[in-house]
């Protein structure tokens, strides 16, 4: 192999790497197509006040996720009174709020996951932060494991809260 020949191998390897991250195996969304389509439609709804049914929305979840959403609750003696926590965008979210979502990005992991997901989102004329843990499963395609929002609380903390564990 003469260095023209060489060089040209090393364009085309470099090209098919850089255009390989851009979708996840069997030629589905990559994790930030997922969340970026997933977040949008969630604000579109939120917008209109029309959620998602009960199994829609669990299938949109790990199964491990599903099972603390599902759990018996056990309540609290000593609950206060506060804002409500809306699953994709944070707590204080009401139904027929504006959200506008930013560029979605890459915070860590592969593009074809495990990866965790930053959304910026704004409503009420705030700007936040939402991290979301995303998982590929053979089966069911991408599926949100975790959801981290701005104030340092998680989906899987609010729900073990709720349990008691």
């Amino acid at each position: 192999m003469n260095r023209r020949q060489f060089i040209i191998a090393l364009s085309a390897a470099a090209a098919l790497l850089a255009a390989a991250p851009a979708r996840a195996e069997c030629g589905g969304p990559s994790a930030i197509e997922f969340v970026e389509g997933l977040y949008e439609k969630q604000a579109r709804l939120q917008a209109q006040n029309t959620p998602l049914g009960q199994d829609e929305f669990l299938a949109l979840f790990s199964k491990g996720m599903r099972a603390l959403m599902q759990a018996p609750q056990r309540p609290k003696r000593s609950v206060t009174l506060g804002p409500m926590l809306n699953t994709f965008f944070g707590w204080g979210v009401l139904p027929r709020t504006e959200v506008t979502i930013g560029k979605v990005s890459l915070v860590s992991g592969q593009d074809e996951g495990p990866a965790t997901i930053a959304v910026p989102v704004s409503y009420r004329g705030e700007a936040h932060k939402v991290l979301v843990h995303v998982l590929l499963d053979e089966a069911d395609g991408w599926l949100i494991a975790n959801i981290i929002y701005d104030n340092g609380k998680s989906l899987i903390d609010h729900y073990r809260d709720m349990i008691g564990r």
